[in-house]
């Protein structure tokens, strides 16, 4: 038995593109250079590829309206098919050839409406190709699936299907050979208007970006002249008495928080002689005591908080010393340690209370305004130098991207330039504002 090989036409690839004529005459121009905005050019493009469409689409016209046609002898033909009682001889077959018929009406009822309404650009007439390309598709995969059994007992009845099958796809050769004529040309239109976009984006930014130099230009001005202010405030309140008088102040302060750091090294030094008896002693104290052996050898001038107690302490590890209930090398020299600390904790407990009160006394002479209005400056003048780092860097930013900007427009200008050329063959330069 004999099938047909498909039900519908075979797939089959686009046709090469042919090169067209242009769609109208016009004199070489390249010797002269028109000037114009890129405003202006963005019409004469846009006007170009309407000039283009325009014949598109009244080439398409008869072909677009042949598809629609085509498409509706489809659906009429469905619609008898779908009405017509098939013959089956074997009834085991009947309802596999019901339900291949059935699936057959459904697609093309379906997959037949394509958009009827008029090509006005060539955005739509690409649209028209694609939907159409699509429909026969979709044809030609139902028709596969059950091309064998609809062959086979509707023969008679696809005949006539088949050749709109095959006007469809014949249509579609010349949808496809009709966009290759004129795709190249309007292509070139659309890229160039694309890039004329482009172009203007890239201005408009470049002027942000100026805009945004002259105000940063602007605040470093303002930000110099009020550092120069800052230090200004800053050096005329160092030359006043009110200053002169605070810093001797301050230095005196720093005089005598460096003869307490002294006298707390001096301490140390002779406690730390006493550093391994004190450790031995501290095995048999309590952990109060040792507590205070710790105090002794870390923080010394606490002693003077408590001088009897300590002199207490002092005098039990003395007393451990000399019982030998602590076992060292040079026992004399040690209790001669000892004595040595406690006979001169009353002169230096004299002599650190002094320090402490003149200290006490420098520091409440100090005028608190005088030092929140010093520090007040110095704060200011580094807020404003931080202020005009950032500045600086931000417009160093700025510049770069505007070189950057001015060297991607003028590559981008050119360009559109050439194609402009190669399109309307009369050489424009785009005109730009120079900020």
């Amino acid at each position: 038995m004999r099938y047909q090989s498909s039900l519908l036409s075979p797939k089959f690839g686009f046709f090469k593109r042919k090169t067209s004529d242009n769609f109208h005459e016009k004199n070489s121009q390249t010797d002269s250079i028109q000037a114009v905005t890129d405003k202006e050019l963005l019409e004469i493009i846009e006007k170009e590829k309407k000039l283009l469409e325009r014949d598109l689409i009244s080439d398409l016209e008869p072909t677009r309206r042949s598809v629609l046609e085509c498409l509706d002898r489809l659906r009429t033909s469905a619609d008898d098919l779908e009405e017509q009682e098939l013959k089956v001889e074997n009834p085991q077959f009947e309802s596999l050839i019901n339900n291949s018929k059935r699936i057959l009406i459904t697609s093309i009822k379906k997959e037949s409406y394509i958009d009827s309404s008029e090509i006005n650009d060539y955005e739509n007439a690409v649209k028209f190709k694609n939907n159409l390309e699509l429909l026969i598709n979709r044809f030609g995969q139902v028709g596969d699936s059950h091309n064998r059994i609809l062959n086979e007992f509707m023969r008679k009845q696809l005949n006539k299907l088949k050749n709109e099958f095959d006007n469809l796809s014949s249509l579609l050769k010349q949808v496809t050979k009709i966009l290759s004529i004129k795709e190249s040309e309007i292509s070139k239109n659309i890229v160039c208007r694309d890039d004329l976009i482009m172009f203007k984006e890239k201005l408009t930014e470049r002027k942000d970006k100026q805009d945004r130099l002259l105000e940063l230009t602007d605040e470093g001005t303002t930000i110099d002249k009020n550092i120069e202010s800052s230090k200004r405030e800053y050096d005329d309140f160092h030359e006043s008495e009110e200053f002169l008088n605070t810093t001797n102040t301050l230095e005196k302060i720093n005089d005598r928080k460096k003869e307490i750091g002294r006298f707390e090294r001096n301490l140390i030094n002779m406690v730390s002689n006493l550093s391994r008896p004190i450790t031995k002693f501290s095995y048999l104290a309590s952990k109060e005591t040792q507590g205070r052996l710790a105090l002794i050898q870390n923080q010394p001038l606490e002693i003077f908080g408590d001088k009897s107690h300590y002199i207490q302490l002092f005098g039990e590890l003395r007393k451990q010393v000399v019982d030998k209930s602590i076992q060292i090398k040079d026992p004399e020299k040690t209790i001669h340690q000892i004595d040595e600390i406690v006979n001169s904790l009353p002169s230096l407990s004299v002599e650190l209370e002094n320090l402490k009160e003149e200290l006490i006394h420098l520091e409440s002479s100090i005028s608190s305004k005088n030092m929140r209005h010093m520090e007040d400056m110095k704060s200011k003048t580094e807020m404003y130098e931080k202020y005009r780092s950032e500045n600086v860097s931000q417009i160093e930013e700025t510049k770069n991207n505007i070189i950057e900007l001015d060297s991607s427009i003028e590559i981008l200008k050119k360009k559109i330039e050439e194609n402009v050329l190669e399109i309307t063959n009369i050489n424009y330069s785009i005109l730009r504002d120079q900020n």
